[in-house]
């Protein structure tokens, strides 16, 4: 895979539709056995991908609350108000660090949601051979969705992040009007950019799932046995 394609994907989809009597042909009028176990399978993965669900979410709470840590650590600091030749840009080294992984986490939510749904719809499916529609039928007309909920504030902490570095960028003067001459800062120039490829890699390039054709090549290991040892 070259840079190019790493930052941005163009690869088409291979998913060709299917009818209601295409599925019920693969998944509901086979084998009744294998219906209940892809009902079963259907019901595991789902209760799998929500286990999965928080614990990402915990995996990037602790890694954004360390940020935070950081942050407000080198802030608060003596030197932080004295003056510095590069504008103590460690301070906007940990603000992009936070965004981006702000913006994973927001991005890994709607993923782990749509693969969480992907499931829940096979059980929806599939279930009224086995269960009835117990699945389908619900007793609150109206609720709160705690994976929306989570999604809203992942993408709070990402415009957190976004504030605090444009805070920094005035705060150390590194916003100008165009008639002022400046001097570049190469450090925040460098992590700006780097970022900018992050996010645009997450939401344009390999970060995107794509249901394309996927062409596989198996191979073979090979295997000896070794002469046994007489003692």
């Amino acid at each position: 895979m070259g840079v190019f394609n790493y930052i941005y994907s163009n690869k088409p989809s291979a998913l060709s539709e299917l009818s209601k009597e295409e599925y019920n042909s693969l998944l509901v009028d086979i084998c009744p056995k294998k219906a209940e176990r892809a009902f079963e399978k259907a019901w595991a993965t789902r209760n799998f991908e929500i286990e999965m669900y928080w614990k990402r979410a915990t995996y990037f709470w602790a890694f954004i609350a360390s940020t935070f840590v950081g942050y407000f650590a080198l802030i608060s600091s003596d030197n932080y108000i004295k003056p510095d030749s590069f504008n103590h840009v460690e301070v906007y080294f940990l603000i992009c660090i936070g965004f981006v992984l702000s913006l994973a986490w927001h991005l890994t939510n709607i993923g782990s949601k749509s693969w969480q749904r992907h499931w829940e719809v096979h059980v929806d499916l599939l279930e009224d051979a086995f269960t009835g529609p117990l699945y389908k039928t619900v007793y609150p007309q109206q609720t709160f969705s705690v994976s929306k909920i989570n999604e809203i504030v992942s993408l709070v902490f990402v415009l957190i992040w976004f504030l605090i570095g444009l805070k920094y960028l005035i705060e150390q003067n590194l916003i100008r009007s165009f008639g002022e001459s400046f001097t570049i800062n190469w450090f925040v120039l460098a992590s700006t950019t780097i970022s900018l490829f992050v996010v645009i890699a997450m939401l344009f390039g390999h970060g995107r799932g794509r249901f394309g054709s996927r062409p596989i090549t198996m191979y073979k290991r090979e295997v000896s046995y070794s002469p046994s040892i007489k003692v």
